[in-house]
């Protein structure tokens, strides 16, 4: 979500966010899809339709190793 909207990492890394306080870091997503349109209740597949855009057919890309 970071990458696909260009969201700053801080005031640390995502990982160290969702190890130590994952309810707060799925709060911030909520809330960071709702105030781009999103209508959670209406579910992945009908966001993506209603925003006019088609689902992703491939998974993300995982990205191998630690790289800090």
């Amino acid at each position: 979500m970071r990458e696909q909207y260009g969201l700053k990492e801080k005031p640390c890394a995502d990982c160290c966010v969702h190890f130590f306080c994952d309810p707060c870091a799925i709060c911030q997503e909520y809330r960071e899809l709702k105030s781009r349109g999103f209508d959670m209740s209406l579910g992945w597949h009908d966001n993506i339709e209603r925003m006019g855009k088609s689902a992703p057919t491939a998974a993300p890309q995982a990205y191998p190793g630690m790289t800090r």
